[in-house]
């Protein structure tokens, strides 16, 4: 996940657009392919704790640059969050965090995937995310089929989720010293899916391994868990 790619690339569009939620706006950041296609494949990404901030929009962007077009709904819209961009203090975040819950989110999540879908109506379409957002893309293995047809997570794991009962195919990638996730944990976890999945645990990563603006990055794992992920979505997003 070396590449930068800019709002300017030629090869993609990107920015932020509104989408309708029950008759009300809501911000999220769109990135595409500049040449779309009507079975392009397509991408919900779950915003991670710090909203739509730079690392969120990079992603993004690195979708789109890999044939993906996706969108990143901003699940604080209802909340007055401080903007991400550059922030480094989680604290700030977690009241937010803490506000969200199935009634918001599920409303948001299914808005932003009516709009790509509208856009690219012959698309099969996975939900994807990073920590927070990794745990709202997991929630969504279970009874989601009929709108996502694969999820992938990056850090994230929830205990609501039972793997037997995953019904879509899933891909995730964990650190081996995340403290938060124990390696036993994302073990049981893989032991127990009964569908098509990659589930990869990294050495020598922790937390946030793919994040490059923070301490924890490690660009080994980064690099080899994005490749690994667009292979996976390729494989159950083809047509």
């Amino acid at each position: 996940m070396t590449e930068r790619i800019d709002e300017d690339d030629a090869r993609i569009v990107a920015q932020f657009v509104e989408i309708d939620r029950d008759g009300e706006p809501m911000r999220a950041y769109y990135a595409a392919p500049r040449h779309l296609q009507s079975e392009t494949p397509c991408v919900v990404l779950a915003m991670h704790l710090f909203g739509i901030d730079a690392n969120q929009r990079e992603t993004a962007r690195r979708f789109a640059s890999c044939g993906f077009a996706a969108v990143v709904p901003d699940l604080y819209a209802r909340f007055d969050a401080p903007d991400g961009d550059g922030s480094s203090d989680h604290h700030a975040f977690l009241p937010f965090a803490r506000g969200l819950s199935a009634e918001t989110v599920d409303p948001d999540i299914a808005a932003a995937a009516c709009w790509l879908r509208a856009r690219v109506p012959g698309t099969k379409m996975a939900i994807a995310g990073f920590c927070m957002g990794g745990v709202v893309a997991m929630r969504r293995s279970v009874g989601y089929a009929g709108t996502f047809d694969a999820v992938a997570a990056w850090y994230g794991l929830s205990p609501d989720v039972d793997p037997a009962n995953v019904d879509i195919p899933i891909g995730a990638s964990y650190g081996a010293d995340d403290a938060g996730i124990p390696v036993a944990r994302v073990e049981a976890f893989r032991s127990g899916l009964r569908v098509r999945n990659d589930v990869k645990i990294y050495p020598r990563a922790g937390h946030a391994f793919c994040d490059s603006t923070r301490a924890a990055y490690e660009p080994v794992a980064a690099e080899d868990s994005w490749q690994r992920t667009l292979a996976f979505l390729r494989i159950n997003l083809s047509s």
